[in-house]
């Protein structure tokens, strides 16, 4: 079944080969500056919104694929018998979703590790890395061949 995922600056909700087909859309990729509020849900009707767009939805075995609600897209991977739904809400703008939701095995850790995903990510200094994507070129040092440390010689000795 899909899963949350966090790999460097992005949520990911990593989909298994036939729910990629049977929702017809990939891995959902969302960056951490996205995310505006992870919780859990008990009751998984309360994380799906909206009317069927495109995936697959079948009664009370399988809900997976987009949903549309006025113009809010939410993107949904729950197995109602499955218990606890992790649910994330996204800025909007940010994301091409305005929530994931996701059946999980251990909802309260994989929402705790979003969380602190994200705090991290917020709280990371500008120099750390994270919010420079395109840091300064290196300059090559001097006894790199193809550059001299001494000056060339006047010409005619």
């Amino acid at each position: 079944m899909a899963r949350l995922a966090v790999r460097g600056e992005e949520l990911i909700v990593e989909l298994t080969w036939w729910e990629k087909i049977t929702a017809r859309h990939a891995d959902v990729r969302v960056p951490l500056a996205a995310v505006e509020k992870v919780t859990v849900e008990r009751d998984w009707r309360r994380a799906v919104r909206g009317e069927p767009s495109r995936g697959v939805w079948i009664g009370d075995l399988l809900y997976l694929g987009v949903r549309e609600q006025a113009d809010v897209r939410d993107f949904v991977a729950i197995r109602p018998r499955r218990g606890p739904v992790a649910r994330v809400d996204l800025r909007p703008a940010a994301s091409p979703f305005a929530r994931v939701a996701v059946s999980d095995r251990v909802p309260e850790a994989t929402a705790a590790t979003v969380r602190t995903a994200v705090s991290h990510h917020l709280l990371a200094p500008a120099g750390s890395g994270c919010a420079d994507p395109d840091p300064a070129p290196r300059r090559r040092p001097a006894w790199l061949p193809g550059r001299s440390p001494a000056p060339a010689p006047p010409a005619g000795i």
